[in-house]
């Protein structure tokens, strides 16, 4: 008989819910807490999701031996303390991304995980196990769209709830918030390591806190010959776009997402791949969750269960938080 696991979540915003959303009703998992500092909004997870118990101390939830998972969605300034009391409790862990806000809190946040090996982590690199990416990284791996690629990826926020996004940015920029995800993607796809880092960005809004940027772009070198960039913004004016390309000299990957194909968004996201010198088009419809995080948990439950290596690797975590860092850092310096 399978074992049904217990878990806590922490942190009832947007991508708390897109966990609890996708796993509360699996037979292998029961939802025994939900955690947030606003109380009444872990009152309605409550409710909605059918779960035991409600509080607004993670302490509570991640000490309870009625939890054996923890999944922390809460900003990066909190997810090492959190971690801390996880792995003195003996919980496993699924951890939302970028794994901290600085470098000394992620390198500490590293070691941890390192020196105890019996508590599961998994970090919450969404693309990894997104059947669309899955899908590009295998074709471009096997040699599709050939070598060097260069990558184009963009995703701008035109904001229509500028407070949410001014939040956000009192604790991590654009750059580090979904920029780990790209700077890994570019990893994935070719293999190669980062060789060179350049990054530009401003304060286009004047309510922006001070020292902080609320667009950014970074290109990157790898030691393969690949390059590519990656822009993010959040504003009241830019448009909002997401680009995601990748170009050889064999030929062109481009993803084209179901939310952005207007007529057909029940079927999947389109992978339109343009193959070169035959000057040939296919597209390759992948049905695709845009956040699997039902099956980021599974594989978590098999890391468990089967002792298996995170996807990403720690290791690899951790370069695209150093890249992105890197860019961040070169960015603020100059900021007037």
């Amino acid at each position: 008989m399978q074992k049904k696991y217990r878990a806590a979540l922490i942190g009832c915003g947007g991508m708390g819910e897109a966990h609890i959303q996708e796993n509360y009703y699996k037979d292998v998992v029961h939802f025994t807490y939900v955690c947030d500092c606003d109380i009444q909004r872990a009152l309605l997870f409550q409710k909605k999701y059918g779960v035991d118990h409600v509080t607004d101390d993670y302490r509570e939830c991640v000490s309870s031996n009625e939890v054996d998972i923890v999944i922390i969605a809460t900003r990066p300034k909190s997810h090492l303390e959190i971690l801390q009391a996880c792995i003195q409790s003996k919980k496993h862990v699924l951890c939302e991304k970028p794994i901290c806000d600085t470098l000394e809190s992620g390198r500490t946040f590293m070691e941890l995980v390192k020196k105890h090996p019996e508590i599961k982590v998994l970090i919450g690199h969404l693309l990894r196990f997104n059947k669309t990416y899955q899908h590009a990284a295998e074709m471009i791996q096997n040699g599709a769209i050939g070598f060097p690629i260069i990558f184009r990826m963009v995703q701008n926020h035109h904001t229509m709830n500028w407070e949410r996004y001014l939040s956000m940015l009192r604790e991590v920029s654009p750059l580090i918030d979904c920029g780990v995800h790209y700077a890994d993607v570019i990893h994935w796809f070719t293999g190669a390591k980062v060789t060179d880092i350049q990054a530009i960005g401003t304060r286009s809004e004047p309510d922006v806190p001070e020292g902080q940027y609320n667009y950014g772009l970074v290109t990157l070198c790898m030691s393969d010959g690949s390059i590519g960039y990656y822009e993010a913004g959040y504003s009241n004016t830019l448009s909002a776009q997401n680009i995601k390309e990748f170009m050889g000299p064999k030929g062109r990957i481009r993803l084209i997402f179901s939310k952005d194909r207007h007529e057909h968004q029940e079927e999947g996201d389109f992978i339109e791949y343009y193959q070169y010198p035959q000057k040939k088009y296919e597209v390759i419809n992948v049905p695709c969750k845009r956040k699997p995080t039902g099956e980021q948990f599974d594989y978590l439950i098999r890391m468990i269960e089967e002792d298996l290596p995170p996807v990403p690797s720690m290791e690899e975590v951790m370069d695209a938080f150093e890249t992105m860092l890197t860019a961040d850092s070169m960015i603020k310096q100059h900021l007037s």
